[in-house]
């Protein structure tokens, strides 16, 4: 027998920190799959949680379990247009330490406010390597087809793990057991 709690559950939508599986094939503008779950385990994400473009993510709101629909992203919703002073050349000693090279290796940094950044070899000479810091997708239409396999509240744990620790809400009168209320 399902109860109303039950019948919500099956019915909950897409929506504010909700986890969400689901397919997906990802095609580039020339029709070329650029990558896919289909075959495999669902991808798993904690929505509005800048797991995936925000664009993306405003498509998913509102869908819920069994839905199946596809979706364009242009680049200015997606990763861009291709910025040619995004590359550039580098000494070939700065990449000693990584051994050889090969075209279309993605190399990490440090920019100089310490965040990561990603560059893509393009060409390699004697002296120098040069390097692209464009996404690889940038510039390109992304077209989706998703199926939407679950949609869940999170666990305590997923929470977490996702918002970090304080995420975890705990009522001031359960954090300290000789408070009263």
């Amino acid at each position: 027998m399902s109860t109303n709690n039950d019948s919500q559950a099956e019915n909950l939508i897409i929506d504010e920190h909700r986890i969400v599986l689901m397919h997906y094939q990802l095609d580039n503008g020339f029709g070329e799959m650029v990558d896919s779950s289909l075959g495999g385990l669902p991808m798993t994400y904690m929505h509005n949680t800048g797991a995936l473009l925000p664009s993306l993510e405003r498509e998913l709101t509102g869908r819920q379990k069994g839905d199946e629909f596809e979706i364009a992203i242009y680049p200015e919703d997606g990763y861009g247009y291709r910025d040619d002073e995004l590359i550039t050349k580098i000494p070939r000693t700065a990449f000693a330490e990584l051994g050889e090279l090969h075209v279309g290796m993605r190399v990490k940094d440090k920019r100089s406010d310490n965040e990561d950044s990603l560059f893509t070899v393009i060409v390699i000479e004697d002296e120098e390597v040069t390097v692209d810091a464009n996404h690889p997708l940038a510039g390109q239409v992304l077209h989706f087809r998703i199926a939407v396999v679950d949609v869940r509240e999170p666990s305590e744990k997923e929470l977490a793990e996702y918002l970090g620790e304080a995420a975890v809400w705990t009522p001031p009168w359960l954090e300290d057991s000789s408070a009263s209320i």
